[in-house]
């Protein structure tokens, strides 16, 4: 658990590796969604919570059923439960910008709900490029590894959106 790759911001310590997947899951989530159509903005929202809530959810069993696997470890203490906590909820913290999206169309009607996931979708693919490219230079410490991270991740971003048009047509 001390391994975790880290980007602080100010006291925050967020995982690099939690952002990728987090971003991942909930544009894929987002693009199915677009496909079948959404009624309204509190879907929208739901669909944004519903899948970090279970991704959260998820990350901290597995990571909570690795740790108590592992033989050579005595069991978790209640300081290292709450640090799995503190690391796994970091998936909710994706769908912050994600829900402000949605709550300003919703509460100023100045798009549909489907323009605002949209919307979602393509913040998704900007923050994976940067996510990415922050990963790289600190792989490498050097301009050609944050290229490299943020080309990477931007693939990763557009093979999601190649989904969506496979879905739709």
């Amino acid at each position: 658990m001390s391994d975790w790759p880290v980007v602080r911001i100010g006291p925050l310590a967020l995982d690099i590796e939690i952002g990728v997947e987090g971003t991942v899951v909930l544009m894929t989530v987002l693009v199915v969604a677009l496909d079948d159509g959404i009624e309204d903005f509190p879907a929208a929202g739901q669909m944004i919570l519903g899948s970090l809530i279970a991704t959260f959810a998820a990350h901290l069993f597995a990571t909570s059923l690795a740790r108590r696997a592992r033989q050579d470890l005595p069991p978790p203490t209640r300081p290292e439960r709450r640090r799995l906590w503190r690391h796994s909820s970091q998936f909710l913290l994706l769908g912050v910008v994600p829900m402000v999206v949605v709550v300003l169309g919703g509460v100023t009607g100045l798009y549909t709900p489907e323009t605002a996931i949209d919307a979602v979708i393509w913040l998704g693919l900007a923050f994976l490029v940067l996510i990415g490219g922050v990963g790289g230079w600190r792989g490498r410490r050097r301009v050609t590894g944050a290229l490299r991270g943020a080309f990477g991740a931007g693939v990763l971003g557009l093979l999601v959106l190649l989904l969506r048009l496979v879905l739709e047509h």
